[in-house]
């Protein structure tokens, strides 16, 4: 079960985890890194409407590890640390530390030069650039002091790479309907550290941002579509290899440095479908390889939706790749039990590592029932 710390602390611990329990669950995602946003909580005894602290840590960190970029410790963890609460009262609970790592925005902004730019050259502060060197430093030393300081079985990375253009950003906005193309343009990054890797590797990137700024500007007065196809186009095709090089690259140094005593989980996209994971600079098969296992947000609608995406994921990643799923189990994406049974065995069917379910503090507490309905 994937969960929030202020559930817990809200909540409590013991009762929390047999209410997991109950419902045949042995292990919790928390979040040990996280950004903002504004969270419906159905059975909150308080707080019904919950604002986190955007892009802050919810552990006790080990500050000596961290170079330039140094995380931000939530205020709640000076009166509660969740890790620790979870190892004293639910020790028979595995325990993930679920990081979600360069998307954070707080960071962005004391930091605007490691940030992801645009082919305009504007700084997208909510995305931390992988290309950069003292990025990479952050996150290689937020997974390794979460796994060394903790009994963790897994240390579960999310946003690895580049942020999409639109991510959910606060009052994001805009008044001209934007086409996934013209999104994908808006979203690559065309930092200076991007620009010189690419480069390195052969990639023009300096004419596919002044292509890219065309074509944009060219949208803007008029409303015609890109004629460009960032996807399919075979200099882009470089571009976004290059890309996963990157991201991969970093996942690797993570797992060099990570005790070995706890397994490295990806979350390789937050797209939905999961084909879409390109635009992060995430390579489904690489970084299977590079990580012990990949956990699929599976987030479509419908048990239909959900099994073309899965295929397409087991497709993508190859045989051998160890992937677990996440399953909504609430409205929209699936309706009752039944259809979450079916989701469950659609899932174990398809090989699944793992299961898991988001999240325990946005739903009902019935979907606790339709979750033991559903585990074999």
């Amino acid at each position: 079960m994937y969960l929030y710390a202020w559930d817990l602390c809200e909540e409590g611990v013991a009762e929390v985890a047999a209410r997991l329990r109950d419902a045949g669950l042995d292990a919790v995602s928390l979040a040990t890194s996280y950004h903002a946003g504004k969270f419906l909580r159905p059975h909150a005894p308080r707080r019904k409407v919950y604002f986190p602290e955007d892009g802050t840590i919810y552990f006790e960190p080990d500050m000596s590890r961290y170079g330039r970029i140094k995380p931000r410790v939530s205020s709640l963890v000076a009166e509660f640390d969740a890790l620790r609460q979870l190892e004293t009262h639910a020790p028979d609970l595995a325990r993930v530390g679920w990081t979600v790592g360069l998307h954070n925005t707080p960071l962005g902004m004391t930091h605007p030069d490691l940030t992801a730019q645009n082919a305009f050259g504007d700084l997208l502060r909510n995305s931390l650039c992988p290309s950069q060197p003292e990025v990479r430093e952050y996150l290689v030393a937020l997974c390794t002091d979460l796994g060394t300081n903790y009994a963790l079985s897994e240390v579960m990375i999310e946003t690895p790479g580049w942020q999409a253009f639109r991510h959910g950003h606060h009052h994001e906005f805009e008044l001209i309907e934007l086409s996934d193309r013209t999104e994908t343009l808006l979203g690559m990054c065309f930092c200076a550290a991007c620009r010189t890797g690419a480069k390195t590797a052969g990639v023009d990137a300096e004419g596919l941002a002044a292509a890219s700024r065309r074509e944009l500007e060219r949208f803007f007065a008029t409303g015609d579509a890109p004629n460009l196809d960032p996807e399919h186009d075979p200099d882009w095709r470089a571009f976004h290899e290059w890309r996963a090089s990157v991201v991969t690259s970093l996942v690797r140094e993570v797992r060099a440095e990570l005790d070995r005593a706890a397994r490295l989980a990806i979350i390789p996209t937050v797209q939905t479908p999961n084909a879409r994971c390109w635009i992060e600079g995430s390579d489904l098969p690489q970084l299977a390889e590079a990580a012990d296992r990949l956990e699929i947000p599976a987030y479509q609608r419908g048990l239909e939706a959900i099994g073309r995406d899965i295929a397409a994921v087991r497709s993508d990643a190859g045989a051998a790749a160890r992937l677990g799923y996440i399953l909504r189990p609430t409205w929209p994406h699936l309706v009752d039990g039944a259809e979450l049974g079916d989701a469950v065995r659609m899932v174990i069917d398809a090989g699944a590592d793992s299961v898991a379910f988001y999240n325990y503090g946005h739903m009902r507490l019935r979907s606790l029932d339709w979750i033991r309905a559903a585990l074999p």
